[in-house]
């Protein structure tokens, strides 16, 4: 589980493409892995007026009942559910939650492959158990017919950042069971969502005698298109595999994958405005002007970046012109021009 955590929060690090930040709204995530079985009632829900891609986050009052204690009433104040799981999610349904051990107020829906909380109800484990990456403002180019399947490699962050650099952006993941070994599910749901490619993590695919699953062909050492493997098999994920989805941008206006800064780099930076540049496209305006991992964008064409969700728009509006980029490049103040790319369509 631990290594599903990992892909997952790195595959939400680099759900900004100059655009607001991606995330699952899933109540203490935390309990996923260090909390304690238990069963609970709902008696009551809400609405939260969130969504992320359409799917709605509700809230929930609950009647937890541990294993060997006295039952009790918490409450679950965000939880991400598909449209298709709203009726399992009703008063007196019976629902698998963990519980914080130190905390027992704490309590979390059991978000495990397998859980009766995530019944399947399409026969697709790779449908019914997607996790869906916020919209990040990308402009996609068409998906293929069906996308490639690809072996990941050990390296989560190489094989992300290699795809973020080849501007490929994620849609989102499915973990499943061990007994979910069909590769033509997993593709149906990435035809279904538009991926252009498919990442595996965990557990092999059983694949037709003959046919391998293919190395990430832009991963660090590989030339474009060569095939092979990369490094050792990854390392197992604990409740079967991971697949990760992604799609193909159009060629963007800027090229920078960035994110807000966090606190610390605030008070290193001494300022609370500003990007922190966690990647850049390959062949971006970006790129081509130098800018680098790591380097943080205080300014584009004299405005301040106060607010990261509202780069993408500002961009777009200035799309085309040249402009000046102020960033800090290891404690240094430092200012590139950038030739803009006009709105791909």
């Amino acid at each position: 589980m631990r290594r599903t955590v990992l892909l997952i929060s790195l595959l939400l690090s680099v759900a900004v493409l100059l655009t607001g930040c991606s995330g699952l709204y899933y109540s203490n995530p935390d309990l996923q892995t260090a909390g304690v079985s238990a069963r609970a009632e709902i008696l009551e829900t809400w609405e939260t007026g969130i969504k992320v891609n359409d799917e709605p986050v509700i809230g929930l009052k609950v009647r937890v009942q541990p294993a060997g204690g006295s039952p009790y009433e918490a409450t679950i104040k965000r939880v991400l559910i598909s449209q298709l799981e709203i009726p399992q999610f009703q008063p007196g349904a019976v629902i698998p939650v963990r519980v914080d051990p130190k905390d027992p107020s704490r309590v979390a829906i059991d978000l495990s492959p397998g859980s009766p909380a995530k019944v399947a109800s399409t026969g697709n484990p790779y449908h019914d158990y997607f996790a869906a990456a916020a919209s990040q403002g990308a402009r996609l180019m068409p998906p293929p017919p069906a996308p490639e399947i690809y072996l990941g490699s050990s390296d989560d962050f190489a094989d992300i950042r290699a795809l973020t650099e080849n501007s490929y952006v994620p849609l989102g993941h499915s973990e499943v069971a061990k007994d979910g070994s069909d590769p033509r599910q997993a593709v149906d749901q990435g035809k279904q969502i538009g991926a252009s490619l498919i990442v595996v993590y965990g557990e092999p695919f059983d694949l037709p005698a003959g046919q391998t699953l293919k190395a990430l062909p832009f991963h660090p050492g590989f030339a474009s298109g060569e095939k092979g493997t990369i490094g050792s098999v990854p390392r197992p994920v604990e409740k079967g595999r991971v697949v990760a989805y992604w799609a193909k941008a159009r060629p963007p206006v800027f090229g920078v994958y960035g994110r807000p800064l966090k606190d610390e780099e605030k008070t290193r930076l001494r300022r609370n405005s500003g990007m922190f540049v966690d990647a850049v496209a390959n062949g971006s305006p970006a790129a081509a002007a130098g800018i680098q991992e790591g380097d943080v964008i205080l300014e584009i064409d004299g405005k301040q970046i106060l607010d990261v969700t509202a780069v993408q728009a500002f961009l777009e509006s200035i799309a085309g012109k040249k402009v000046r980029v102020d960033l800090v490049r290891l404690g240094s103040p430092l200012s590139v021009e950038v030739q803009l790319n006009e709105v791909a369509r």
